[in-house]
């Protein structure tokens, strides 16, 4: 079968700006491409959340497009091959897929001088860097927790460059939980579960274990990565993890292991408030070569951004304009970018999800936020918050309350829908068929039809 990648991807470069599709489309190589699924390699994890978030839907979109629709896309840090299982030499820092030196495996603005520090992420700013210089801090185990785009990734990747050039002989392991699980399957498999054990428990001297959260419901996993943890602890190692959610938040989260979590110290990161939106403006539009004047600043600043990516996308939207258009990066600009990447984004509200899932399904207002467990009552309103959570700047908390659910319900409903949405075609099927709807009401609105 002839591939269908290239010819989305010659279509996404048609389409976004240059300097956006060199960053985060470019770098993206088709691992596997079927008629049943498009699988998409990306360097790190930092970069598969990117994608997953902003160009995801603009893939199915462009896919329709072309009538390339059958095709369901799949994002992936490349597993970590067998032979990187022996022994570690004293020096490694192991990001999976990424053949690199050390010091280029992180993204190179993830430092701690890079981070712009507030009331909102001050005490995970000082913790992570009291643990990257060997002060004393609670069970030697930091937990970052916040939502998505908020500075988790930064921050444990600036303890991963700090040590890098700071205690190069330092043995650190970084990644994933999803990486964790795909290696600790691959040794299962292949008789190699001591070789796995010695790596984690025995050659390790920081651990830095990305969206622990990811572990929900994986029972064996869950209990090998609580044996390692114990194990490190006792040995008077340092641990970072980050997650999306609290311990007692996470779906089948495993006595054991949801103690272990909950015991390490806890640094929330919150939505930055205006002085430091402000201070990350001035930092990332520097990085940019971006020229912004004090007023243009305060307006960004003032914008009702949900996260740092979302705050970035419109700074990267400002600076293509000015290179491509030659344009001024005044108030009038940045109005017109932040119309196009926030405003817009805004025009898809909870209550449209719930009217056009309703309307498909035959199920009725009540139906859609009862209590009934029913699979013609469960699934449509599975499927509304998983929408909601992709269409709208909703907190996870605000989409409770509009489904009459708590906090966990809403997780658990979007993590079934993310696991259907891999193995069930149907469901595939469903989510473009809702997303081209959804992603259609955007564009009439904004063109005023």
């Amino acid at each position: 079968m002839e591939s269908s990648w290239p010819k989305i991807k010659a279509a996404l470069k048609a389409r976004l700006p240059e300097n956006l599709f060199q960053l985060w489309i470019e770098p993206l190589e088709s691992a596997r491409d079927s008629e049943q699924e498009i699988l998409l390699d990306c360097p790190n994890l930092f970069f598969l959340n990117w994608v997953r978030e902003k160009y995801l839907p603009l893939f199915l979109e462009v896919s329709s497009q072309l009538q390339l629709g059958r095709s369901v896309f799949s994002l992936q840090v490349p597993a970590v091959r067998a032979s990187s299982l022996e022994t570690p030499a004293a020096r490694q820092i192991a990001l999976p897929g990424l053949d690199r030196p050390d010091w280029q495996r992180y993204q190179e603005g993830f430092t701690f001088d890079q981070f712009v520090t507030g009331a909102s992420n001050r005490f995970a700013y000082l913790a992570t860097l009291a643990l990257a210089t060997d002060q004393n801090i609670y069970n030697n185990t930091l937990l970052l927790h916040s939502p998505n785009g908020l500075g988790k990734t930064h921050l444990s990747q600036a303890l991963g460059h700090h040590l890098s050039k700071h205690k190069p002989q330092a043995k650190v392991l970084y990644l994933s939980a999803e990486a964790f699980t795909q290696e600790m399957v691959h040794s299962l498999k292949s008789n190699q579960m001591e070789v796995f054990k010695n790596k984690y428990r025995r050659h390790c001297d920081y651990l830095i274990l990305e969206e622990i959260h990811f572990l929900s419901g994986k029972e064996t996993t869950q209990a090998e990565l609580g044996y390692t943890l114990e194990t490190l602890l006792n040995e008077n190692k340092k641990i970072i993890l980050t997650s999306s959610y609290l311990p007692k938040d996470i779906p089948r989260l495993g006595g054991k292991l949801k103690s272990q979590l909950s015991s390490a110290l806890l640094g929330s990161i919150e939505p930055p408030d205006f002085q430091t939106r402000f201070g990350i403006i001035g930092n990332k539009s520097k990085g940019l070569d971006l020229a912004l004047t004090v007023p243009v600043q305060e307006y960004l600043a003032d914008q009702p951004f949900n996260d740092i990516r979302q705050l970035e996308s419109c700074l990267s939207g400002i600076k293509a304009q000015v290179m491509l258009l030659n344009q001024t990066p005044d108030l009038a600009l940045a109005e017109t970018v932040v119309k196009k990447y926030l405003f817009t984004q805004q025009e898809v509200t909870i209550q449209d999800i719930k009217n056009l899932v309703g309307r498909h399904f035959k199920i009725t207002p009540e139906e859609m936020v009862s209590k009934s467990r029913k699979r013609n009552h469960l699934y449509p309103r599975n499927l509304s918050i998983y929408l909601s959570k992709q269409f709208t700047n909703q907190t996870l908390e605000a989409i409770g309350r509009a489904f009459n659910r708590d906090y966990s319900s809403i997780i658990h409903a979007v993590n079934a829908v993310e696991k259907s949405l891999k193995k069930d075609a149907q469901v595939y099927r469903q989510i473009h068929f809702f997303s081209e709807q959804l992603a259609e009401s955007r564009r009439l609105h904004s063109s005023g039809s």
